[in-house]
Order: C-alpha cells, then structure tokens, then sequence
C-alpha cells in the first residue's frame, strides 16, 4: 500500500513539475536575410516527435502559444526552409527563416493555386510586403514597374487621381480599355483605387495566353488577379499601421520676376507695333501696355506678386490609418479592417479622403464543406483642382495685384463694357467646385463541397456595385460663371454593376510518375452602366450651387445613358505532370456574349503551354546543382478575345432629334445613326489574338541571383475599325473586322543578394521590358488611314508634324515664310518643293518608350533597414505643348501673361543664340504657320526619358526582447519621402504622368515626409 502510495504521489509530482514547466512562449518568425517578418507562418509545438497544438502566425509573423521546456517549436512558411526551436528558459524567441527560393512559393492562378516551380506561363507574383512599401491612394500606382511587362501611369499628380495601367504592349488600335481586375472571385469596373492596399495578400499578373486565357473574352488586354488577406488559423491578433506626414512644393516651373516681365512686355508690344506704342519704357508707351495696378506697381519699385503662392498650401498634411483583427480559432475565422485616409492636396480646395472596411468570413461547418465570403466597402471624396488653375497662376502678371482693399481676390472690370479683362485665378481655386464622390461596394460569396478525396466542387457569386457623382459649380467671380452665364452648375451621375456567377468542378490525382489535375466551369457574367447628366445656368443665386441645379434658368444639358452586356462562358483545363519533370497545361474556353450579333455571338478561345524542370533531370550532377539552384524552360500558345464593342457598332443608334413642320414649327422625334453617323454591322467578329510565349527561370549560388526572362509576339487580327461609306446612304461609317496589327516584346526580371552576412544583408533587383507595336494592315488597298495611323506604324502614340528647324535671323532666306520676320520659327521644307504644305509633315516622335523598368535596393542591418525603389523609362518622347504655352510670350493685343524663366532668353538682334522665338513671332510662327496650316511643328516635342526615385524608407525594428516586456507582438518605426528626387531632360511637371500631349500637368509637382508605425499585437 505504501508502495503504491508513494508512486502516485511521484507520480503526481511530476505532473505538477510538467505543468510547472509550461510556459506561454511569445514567438516571432523572420526572413534570415532580411529581417522581414514572415505573415501566417504554420507553427507547430511537438512533444516526443508528436505534434500537440499547431496554429498560424499572425500578418506580421507573430505567434503566442504554451509549451513545455524541451518540446520542440516547428515552423514552416512557403518557400521556405522548415526550422525547429527546442523551448529553454526564454519566453520570447525569434525563429528565422531559411528561403529555399521560390520554388514551393504558391501562386494564385485563374481558378486555383499551383507551385511557382510547375508554373508553364507567364506570371509574375507581387507580394503585400511590396505594395505596402510605398504609402498610394491608388493600388494600381502601388504597383507601378513591380512586374515586367507592366506598365502604369498616374494620369495626374493630384491626390486621388486614376492610373493608366497597360500590361505588354498594345493590344487593339480602337478598342483598348485596359487589364480585366479579378478582386477574390469578383470582376471589377473600372479602376481599382477604391481597393485598401494594407488589405492585399499578394498580386498576380497574368500576362501571356496560357495563363490568362481561361478568361477568354475579357483577356485580351491581360489579367490582374488581386488576393485579399483572409483569416488563417490561431489566436486573434490586432495590427494597426498608420503614417503623417507633410506635402512640399517642388516647382517645375520657375517663373519672371516683376522686373524682368516689364521689360518682356515692353519689347513684345514694341515689335508688335512700335508706331503705336512709342520708345519702350517711356511713360506714354508704358500707359498703353499696362493697367493701372501695375503701373502701380512699377512706380513702387517693381512691386513682385507671386501668384503660385496664393493657391499653393504650404506643408499639405497627409495622414492615414489601418486597424485590423483576425481570428482564426475553432472552425470559423473571421478578419476584419478598416481604412481612414486623408490627404490634403498642395493646391488650396483640392484633396483626397477615403473611408473603407472589409471583412471575410470563412467556416468549416464539416470536414467536406466549407463556406466563406468577403465584402468590402469604400466611400471616397475628391475635390479636384479645376483645369485651368494652376497654368493661370503662373501666366498671371507679377505685377499685377492679387487682392483688392477688402482684402479679397482682385476682379478688374472694364468700366466701358462691364465685362472683366482680368480673371482671378484665386477665385478659381476659392469659389469653384469640382468634388467627385464614389461609393463602391463588392462582394462574394463561396461554398465548397469536397464529397470525396481529391474532387473539390466550388460555386460562387460576386458582385461589384460602383456608384460616382461628379459635382460642378463655377459661380459669379469665375471666367465661366460671370455674367451673362450668372453661374454655371453639373450633376453627373454615374452607376455600374458587374454579377459574377462561377461554378467549378477541380479532379486531382497520382498515379506514380504521373500528376494530373483537370478542371472544368460554368460562369455567367452580366454588367450594366447607367449615366445621366444635368447642366444649367443662370442661376439666381451663388449660395446653393449645384445643390440647387433645378432653380438653373436655364437647362443646358438633361440627358441619361444606358449600356449593358451579358456573357455565358463554359470553361475546362487540364495539367498533366510526368516524375514532376515534364509539365503540360492546355485551357479552352467557350464565351457567348450579347455584344455581338446571332451569327457571331460564340468564341472559342484554346491554349496551350509547357515547362520543363531541367534542373530536376538525373543527368544534372550534384557539382552543378551546389551552384545551380533552378533552372526551367516555358513555352506557351493561345488565343484570346476582344469583346469590348461599342453598341453604337452593332446596332444602328435612334438619337432624339427636331423637325420643321408646317414652316415655323417644330416636331420632335428620332433621327437614325446619331450625331455619329454610324450604321450598325451586327456581323461583327471578336478581335482575335494569337500569342507566343517562351520563358525561363533560373536560380544561381545559393538563389542568390534569380532570373526569369520571357519573349512574347502577339499576332491580333480581326481589328475593329470605322468604314467611310457613301453618303447617300445617309450613314457616314460602318464598323468592320478588317485591321490587323502585331506587338513583341520582352521582359526580364534579376534579382540577386550581393552581400549576406550575420548582421548585414543587401538584396537588389532589376525589372526590365520592352515592346513594339506595329499596324500590319488596314482596309483593302489602303495602307493608312492618317499620317499618324498607317501599316508600319504604332496604333496610337506617334507624333506627326512639321520640322522645327531653328530660328531665322538676319539676313535669312524667307521664301518659305514670306511673312516672317528674323526671330521667328523655321519650318524644314522636308519634300524641297519650295514651300511649306501638309506634305512636309513627318514623323517627329513617339511616347512610347524603348524600355522601361525598375530598381529596388533593400539594406539591412540587425534592426535597422534602408529601402530605395526607383522607376525609369527612356526613349520615348512627349508633346509638351504645355510648357510651349508657358514658356514663350504671345504679344498679341490683350492677350498677355507670364513666362518662365526660360521664356526671358527670348531672341532679340543682341541675343541670337537661342530657341526661344522674339516675344511677339509666338503667335505667327509657333502656333500659325505660312499657309494657316495652324498645326505647329515638332518645336514642343520633348525627350522624356526619366529616372525617378519613387521613395527612400529608413525602418527600425524593436527588439523581441523589448516587445516582451511590453507584451507587444511586432514594432516598426519609419521614416519616409516620397519622389525625393527626378532626373529627366523633360521640362514639364512630370514625364510619368500618363498624357501624350502632357495635357494633365493641371497639378504642381510636390515631395512627401512621413512618420510611421506597425504595431502588432
């Protein structure tokens, strides 16, 4: 009995001392090279060999669990090394990771995920650790230059604007409407600035056939599959990222002081007509050149009234917030997140607010079901700067004041007429309203079904609602809203819809060397657009604005819109593995859409691709393989569609019309083909491209250097294009598949760690692409249709004009321009014929570039980190007719404004050796040529080749150490300035901005400081 005593009792002491040595382990896991923490990392705590609690890290790699001293921590992280820890006395441990490349990195693809190693297309992944680098208010600019092939532009510098994305090239000459966005399941319209970048998991670019073609019709300008985070497995954790900062001014214009205009007007009036204005500087002529203000301000010792100034804010604060919480205990998991952003613009009125939330659900209700669903809300506002503001604050006189006695913005009237000669552009920026508000909302809801091993059996349904009001108001003391307009107000209204409904069946199975995987679908997809849009003016008051559009005197514009398609797609896909060596994929799918006619409604759209793991071949010897990591060949064909036809050419338009009846009069009723006078072919086909694709990857030392290098030739035919047919038919175009064109490019993508040491890391990589785009064909014996759209040419984006070919001076040969004067602009007589005509124009340009890229640098060491992304392009060249504008003095009677600094080196007898014409030949020789061609010539094409250090970011990473003391999971602080620095030949705000004709520059270039912190807990 004592016996037995005493062994329960030892027993029990050893019970006792076990659950003594049980203590709560606060872990955190890292990249080894980096230092970069590791989100949703599996971690595992096993006892004897035998795992007995398994969970997921947090977004930020942090973990909390129980274990006993001695048991052993596994953790595991995709592409990654697995790592075991065995629990000692500490309480917090950092566990780092090994990568073992991106090989085992899963990559999310149309319908399902697949290894990066077994990938036969052409994807390139984008991770959230990258999007977030770079604070946007746009996720597309987020991603600007990450990915070979991928081409995005910010279509202006003002807080909330939209971005021009194009992936590989151009794809249509009438047609182009940009990459099919696919958000968790769910087709978006339009843009995807609305999307809260802290929210994205990861960013998929789908860019040759193979790998986008599944999506059949809506693939024909690429695939951009985004990822949102979801809830993984583990306790709840709480994160909360914000940043603050300020927005500089820095000015690309530069423009004259008071003094030097004085003199620049003297001599441009002078020129104009010395008879009139007499000895230049005299009182009498300077009497006749300015107003009174001015005078005022010469006699005041050239008084200097900086304009920019009056509508610029200094120090623009910008500011942000994320908070999110996931839970992913029992069998259901829950994430959610919300978003305040505010960024105040660096012009007076103009700005940027965004209030979002997003949440997704997903539960396990048995082992073989599964349901989830996500849904997401935005509401943003934007207070756009109006289209003339800035250019007219820096064209306005330096002499002339800014602000009456009272103190508010000056409005010179003529006493004669009542009518002002001098608009205030602060009263522009003060008084006028140009607010664009959207409330978008999305959502999907899943179930998945798996009745037996391997057979997943999955429906969905998204929808994405999107609903835009573009507000405008210019009231009394604006250009456009003064008498006799009494204001002038908009109401535009826009709504869009897109229900995606997929239904999927995905078979796996083994059967030794053999791996195959097949899929098939069924999906249905409906959108619709609605628009309206009201305009007035004459409104008996300013107080109300647009909000009191009905009381508008009178009705300018009363008009709605409508627009709708639908398409039916049945889908398959099959992947076939041999010993894991030898990969083929082939896809088809089947789209049915309502934009075409009966007879051509249905495309059918194959492809086919393979890969082949060299590396993985027996005949690799293991010398090669301690310094060859990976090395794959791809090759990839297929077809994808274009089914983005405008009704108006399918099917002939009614529009609303007036008749005459009985004399006087008037009827109301329809008038066939519109205002466009277009008849409708409902045999109309898809726009068909024919793509190639053959890549490799390849991993050296240790993957130390990474490189994937892919070649692409696109052959696109069926193009639509706009008929001229005969008059009589009472039509003035018809539509047709007649056009074809081709596009080849290339895309590289290096990465390499040049320096990995204990406590120092450098990690740097290379993105570069390149394309061209050619027409090959046009209409039937027609090998143009303009002199900038012909066979052998691009599409879009070519320049054609007259040669600038310097300035005259004296004792020039004016026979080409009989009128000219010495000083004026030269035009090259291409053709020798003697004169200047529409023969003599030539190609002067193109904005699209030779290449593009960009170069990331990451530096750390031990908690501290240093990153440098910068973007470039070369080659391309813009037609900046906005600094043509700004920079070179129209003369003309009444019609005066500044210049920039550049624009005082005007041409005078003393001063020849210079482009800049004589003030008073701008409006003879630059903008009107001999003959009234009015076209200009190729004087304001500019090189536009840049490189831009998009940000500089200085982090610390506290201590685990620390943080345990705090019971804090994760802390980083950040410094950062965003576009600290451009280098460019380019003389306008920015060459980056999408914008042949640099038509956006409606916004100041600015620089951003910010102040950041990631907390985790």
């Amino acid at each position: 009995m004592r016996k037995l005593l005493l062994i329960i009792a030892l027993f029990s002491a050893g019970l006792i001392n076990a659950h003594a040595q049980q203590r709560k382990i606060n872990g955190a896991v890292k990249d080894s090279q980096t230092g970069q923490s590791l989100p949703f990392a599996t971690v595992a705590v096993e006892t004897a060999g035998k795992p007995v609690n398994k969970l997921a890290a947090d977004q930020n790699g942090n973990f909390v669990v129980d274990a006993e001293v001695g048991s052993t921590i596994k953790v595991t992280f995709t592409g990654y090394e697995p790592k075991k820890v065995t629990v000692g006395d500490s309480t917090s441990i950092t566990i780092l990771l090994k990568s073992s490349g991106n090989l085992s990195e899963v990559v999310v693809i149309a319908y399902g995920k697949e290894k990066r190693k077994d990938l036969t297309s052409a994807v390139t992944s984008i991770s959230a650790q990258q999007i977030n680098e770079m604070p946007s208010t746009n996720l597309a600019t987020a991603l600007a230059s990450r990915a070979p092939g991928l081409e995005v532009h910010s279509t202006s510098t003002q807080p909330g604007a939209s971005a021009s994305v194009n992936v590989r090239g151009l794809n249509s000459i009438t047609q182009l409407e940009g990459p099919l966005y696919i958000v968790d399941g769910v087709a978006l319209v339009g843009d995807i600035r609305n999307i809260n970048p802290d929210d994205i998991e990861s960013v998929e670019i789908l860019k040759d056939a193979a790998a986008a073609g599944i999506y059949g019709s809506r693939a024909a300008e690429g695939v951009i599959l985004i990822t949102t985070k979801k809830p993984k497995a583990g306790a709840t954790s709480v994160n909360f990222d914000m940043y603050t900062g300020i927005q500089v001014n820095n000015p690309a214009y530069k423009m004259l002081d008071a003094r030097s205009y004085a003199t620049l007007e003297r001599t441009a009036f002078q020129d104009a007509d010395p008879g009139t204005f007499g000895a230049p500087g005299t009182d009498t002529a300077d009497r006749k050149i300015f107003n009174s203000y001015e005078l005022q301000s010469i006699a005041n010792g050239y008084t200097n009234y900086n304009w920019q100034n009056a509508i610029l804010r200094n120090n623009a604060p910008t500011q942000n917030y994320n908070l999110s919480v996931s839970n992913g205990t029992g069998s259901n998991r829950v994430y959610f997140s919300g978003q305040y952003q505010d960024q105040e613009g660096i012009l007076v009125n103009t700005g940027y607010k965004k209030y979002s939330a997003y949440f997704s659900d997903e539960t396990q209700i048995r082992q073989f079901l599964k349901i989830g669903a996500t849904a997401r809300y935005t509401h943003d506002i934007t207070h756009n700067a109006l289209p003339n503001e800035y250019q007219q604050s820096l064209t306005e006189s330096p002499l002339q004041q800014i602000y009456d006695a009272s103190g508010q913005p000056l409005i010179v009237i003529d006493s004669s007429t009542g009518t002002p000669t001098i608009f205030n552009p602060v009263t522009l920026a003060l008084d006028a309203i140009d607010l664009y508000t959207t409330n978008r909302t999305n959502a999907n809801l899943y179930i998945e079904l798996t009745p037996i091993k391997n057979l997943v059996l999955r429906s969905s349904i998204g929808a994405d609602i999107y609903q835009a009001e573009e507000d405008k108001y210019y009231p009394r003391t604006t250009g456009p809203g003064y008498t006799p307009t009494n204001g002038f107000g908009e109401i535009y209204n826009t709504r869009a819809t897109d229900v995606l409904w997929e239904n999927t069946v995905t078979y796996n199975f083994v059967a030794g060397d053999h791996e195959v995987n097949l899929l098939g679908g069924f999906t249905f997809e409906k959108h619709e657009d609605f628009a309206t849009d009201m305009q007035g003016d004459q409104f008996p008051t300013d107080l109300l604005s647009y909000k009191a559009i009905g009381s508008a005197g009178q009705k300018l514009q009363d008009n709605s819109n409508y627009d709708g398609w639908a398409v039916r797609s049945l889908l398959a896909r099959a992947v076939y593995k041999y010993k894991g060596r030898y990969i083929l994929n082939a896809t088809i799918r089947q789209d049915g859409s309502s934009r075409f006619g009966p007879n051509n409604k249905y495309g059918v759209f194959p492809t086919v691709s393979g890969a082949w793991r060299v590396i993985d071949e027996p005949w690799i010897g293991f010398k090669v393989k301690t310094w060859l990591n990976d090395f794959k060949l791809r090759l990839s064909y297929g077809l994808v569609g274009n089914q983005n036809v405008p009704y108006d050419a399918i099917y002939t338009r009614y529009d609303p019309a007036t008749y005459p009846f009985n004399g006087s009069s008037v009827t109301s009723g329809y008038t066939v083909a519109g205002t466009n006078g277009v008849f409708g072919n409902n045999s109309l086909q898809w726009e068909v491209q024919h793509q190639f694709n053959a890549g490799t990857d390849i991993a050296l030392l240790n993957n130390r250097v990474q490189l994937s290098v892919d070649v692409y030739n696109k052959n696109i035919s069926s193009l639509l294009m706009p008929l001229p047919i005969a008059p009589s038919s009472g039509f003035q175009t018809e539509y047709v598949n007649v056009a074809a064109m081709n596009t080849k490019g290339i895309d590289v993508a290096l990465k390499i760690t040049p320096i990995q040491t204990k406590n120092f890391t450098w990690q740097t990589s290379i993105n570069w692409s390149k394309y061209k785009s050619v027409v090959t064909k046009l209409f039937p014996g027609r090998d143009s249709v303009s002199l900038a759209l012909r066979v052998g040419l691009p599409p879009s984006g070519t320049y054609v004009n007259y040669v600038y070919n310097g300035l005259y001076q004296q004792g020039d040969n004016f026979s080409l321009d009989p009128n000219g004067k010495p000083g004026d602009i030269k035009i090259k007589d291409v053709n020798g014929d003697g004169k200047i005509t529409p023969e003599d124009e030539v190609v002067v340009g193109s904005s699209i570039p030779k290449g593009w890229g960009s170069f990331w640098n990451y530096f750390r060491y031990k908690s501290i980190s240093l990153t440098v992304y910068s973007t470039y392009e070369y080659g391309q060249q813009l037609n900046n007719l906005t600094f043509t504008d700004l920079s070179y003095y129209n003369g003309s009677y009444g019609s005066k404004g500044n210049v920039t600094v550049q624009g005082g080196n005007y041409w005078t007898p003393t001063n020849t050796n210079t482009n800049i014409p004589r003030p008073d030949a701008f409006g003879t020789s630059l903008k009107t040529l001999p003959g009234g061609t009015g076209q200009g010539s190729s004087y304001s094409i500019q090189n536009a080749s840049y490189f831009k250090i998009q940000h500089i970011t200085l982090g610390y990473d506290f201590p685990s150490a620390l943080l345990d003391k705090i019971k804090v999971h994760s802390l980083n602080i950040y410094a950062q300035v965003l576009n600290p620095f451009l280098f460019t030949g380019y003389k306008g705000v920015d060459p980056d901005i999408a914008g042949a004709d640099a038509a956006n520059e409606i916004y100041p270039r600015y620089r951003t400081f910010l102040l950041g912190a990631k907390l985790g807990l």
